[in-house]
This record gives C-alpha cells, sequence and structure tokens, in this order.
C-alpha cells in the first residue's frame, strides 16, 4: 500500500422521521500512514505534508493539536498513546488516518477516523474525532473485538442544532486495499434518527490523481463546511426542531464499546 491514497466516495445523509431529508454529494478524503509523512510528501507536487499546497495535510490540524499552540504532537503517538490505555498488551505497528486534506490550504473536517492495526494487519483500535461548525473537537474512541468492527458510543458531543445531545452513535468501517465504507447510525431511544455512510474506493496518490479526482468530485475549499450550512437553512425551512449549542465535553474523547451485531 502507498504512504497515502486517495478515498473518492459517495455520501449519504438519510434523515429519519418527519419530516425526512436527505443528502447526496460525492467526496475526496485521504487515507494515510501516520508513520509514513515523510514518505507520503514525496507521491505528488500537488501534495504536501506541514506546507501549503493544492492538497495538503497538517498535523497541528487534528487530535491534541487542534486549537493548540504549544508543541506539535506526532498524531501516530498519539494514537499509540491512547491504545496503550484501552489496549496495553496490543502493538499497534501501524496508523491511519481517513480525513479531508486542505485543499488550497483551507478544510474542514466534521469526522476524521484513526485506525490503529497490529501486526497482522488487523484494525485493533478506531478514533472517531468529531468537529462542529462552533470550533469544538471530541473524539469517541473503541477497540473492535472478534470478526466485529461495529462500535456503540453515548452522543456527548453537540453536532447538528437540528438534534439534541441524546442517544447513541452505531460507527461502523470496513476497508481492504481498493474499497471503504463507512456507516454511521444515529439512535435516540429505539428508533434510528440519521444515517450516514461513506462508500467508495482507493486510488494511489499522484499528481494525474489529485487533478482527476477533484474534477470529478468537484471538490473545492471550505465545500463541507458550505454543504453543512445550505443543508440546515433547508432543515430550518422545514421548521425542525433547534437545539441550543451546550457546553462541550470536558473530556478530550470518551470510549465506545464493541457491538456483537450489526447496525
Amino acid at each position: 500500500m502507498p504512504a497515502c491514497a486517495l478515498f473518492v466516495s459517495d455520501i449519504h445523509h438519510t434523515r429519519h422521521g418527519q419530516p425526512s431529508h436527505f443528502l447526496a454529494r460525492r467526496g475526496l478524503s485521504i487515507w494515510l500512514d501516520l508513520d509514513q509523512l515523510v514518505k507520503a510528501s514525496t507521491q505528488s507536487r500537488l501534495f504536501s505534508i506541514g506546507a501549503f499546497n493544492l492538497l495538503s495535510f497538517y498535523e497541528r490540524d487534528y487530535g491534541p493539536n487542534f486549537g493548540h499552540k504549544r508543541p506539535l504532537v506526532g498524531l501516530a503517538d498519539y494514537v499509540r498513546q491512547i491504545a496503550g490505555k484501552i489496549l496495553p498488551n496490543t502493538h499497534v505497528a501501524r496508523v491511519q488516518l481517513l480525513t479531508f486534506p486542505r485543499i488550497l490550504g483551507v478544510a474542514f473536517n466534521p469526522l476524521s477516523v484513526y485506525v490503529a492495526q497490529n501486526d497482522q494487519g488487523d484494525d485493533v483500535l478506531y478514533i472517531y474525532e468529531v468537529r462542529n461548525t462552533f470550533g469544538d473537537m471530541h473524539a469517541y474512541v473503541g477497540a473492535p473485538t472478534g470478526k466485529s468492527c461495529c462500535l456503540q458510543a453515548q452522543k456527548i458531543f453537540h453536532v447538528s442544532p437540528f438534534f439534541p445531545v441524546a442517544g447513541e452513535y452505531r460507527l461502523l468501517m470496513r476497508h481492504d486495499r481498493t474499497r471503504m465504507r463507512l456507516v454511521m447510525r444515529y439512535m435516540i431511544g429505539a428508533k434510528a434518527a440519521l444515517t450516514a455512510t461513506m462508500r467508495g474506493k482507493l486510488i494511489v496518490l499522484d499528481s494525474a490523481a489529485i487533478l482527476k479526482c477533484l474534477w470529478q468530485t468537484g471538490q473545492w475549499p471550505l465545500r463541507p463546511w458550505v454543504s453543512i450550512h445550505s443543508e440546515a437553512v433547508k432543515l430550518w425551512i422545514k421548521k425542525i426542531q433547534f437545539y441550543k449549542r451546550p457546553d462541550p465535553p470536558k473530556s478530550a474523547w470518551s470510549r465506545a464499546h464493541n457491538m456483537h451485531h450489526g447496525l
């Protein structure tokens, strides 16, 4: 596998209940090996680590570096520190990150997913790093067991003003060398309130692939941010209940638990 790949996806959001709402768009993310950042930076002249470019990635945008001016913490080290607390007897051989890159220096990442793998290449830890448009961030951390990679997390972080801070998430991620699928189902009580999916293919990152994928997906700076706000206007027009932003949780991350059944 290359140090960095492009993930071209179809993103669907379905709001269940009445009134219902549906969003569909194309997405362009990067699937980055956090232990091989130097190698990743050599794959294309149009992609840089820690420097301005057409596409770029900055460690300071994530994890313990987000919103702080203290010395930079390597994200691979950050994931291994969390893994050491949850899985003290497990060796993390590889750490990967799925996220939206900066485009011309600008990005907004509503969701980034870290994946820690053992020596056999099995996923042993997921960190779902969630942000809102208020500049807050929280992570849901869980360790899959057996063949299950579905996690269950109590919602404690405000994301959308059209949903309360209540209920739970059911989180699923599956990937191989060529394909990837993410599913997030938000439950309030026994009913599904929202289902969000990302499905697509992985492509080796090089200059030709960057230009082609940007054209195919129609990506431009702050597109996720603009999309979120345009959909919010549509929900407001539908007179869906509005919830004020509460104080964010004091903890940087909270535990998610393994589910032994599907979503």
